[in-house]
């Protein structure tokens, strides 16, 4: 009795570390990611001469995007994970056809989407009950 203990014991440490484990890095690129379309929406706000270069930001936070959505579909729902990857391609779609405005407001339902899932993926006993 005492052996089956010591092993749930075991196991429900090895959730809880991996579970702390993974919401960090979630965090971490999510929080990345958050700044790099932040500097996109203050460029387009400021409506200065670098709004050459969004499409290339843009690519690049694809690129991102796509380079870890495996590791993040594990343990994410890909619901999610696609409503973040539309709103991306969304946003590309619009600095293509030089619609910033449509474009900020695809760029700001990509935020709300990546805070959401940072707050219904964390440890908290709202999430728990």
């Amino acid at each position: 009795m005492k052996k089956e203990i010591y092993i749930v014991i075991l196991i429900i440490i090895l959730i809880i570390t991996g579970h702390i484990c993974t919401q960090i890095y979630t965090k971490n690129f999510f929080d990345n990611i958050s700044v790099q379309l932040d500097n996109i929406m203050e460029k387009i706000i400021n409506d200065n001469s670098e709004l050459s270069d969004l499409e290339s930001e843009i690519e690049g936070i694809e690129d991102k995007w796509n380079e870890k959505y495996d590791l993040l579909a594990y343990y994410i729902e890909h619901d999610e994970l696609e409503k973040v990857e539309t709103q991306l391609i969304s946003a590309k779609a619009n600095i293509k056809i030089k619609d910033y405005d449509k474009c900020y407001e695809e760029l700001e339902k990509c935020k709300f989407v990546l805070e959401h899932i940072k707050d219904k993926d964390s440890l908290k006993l709202v999430n728990i009950f």
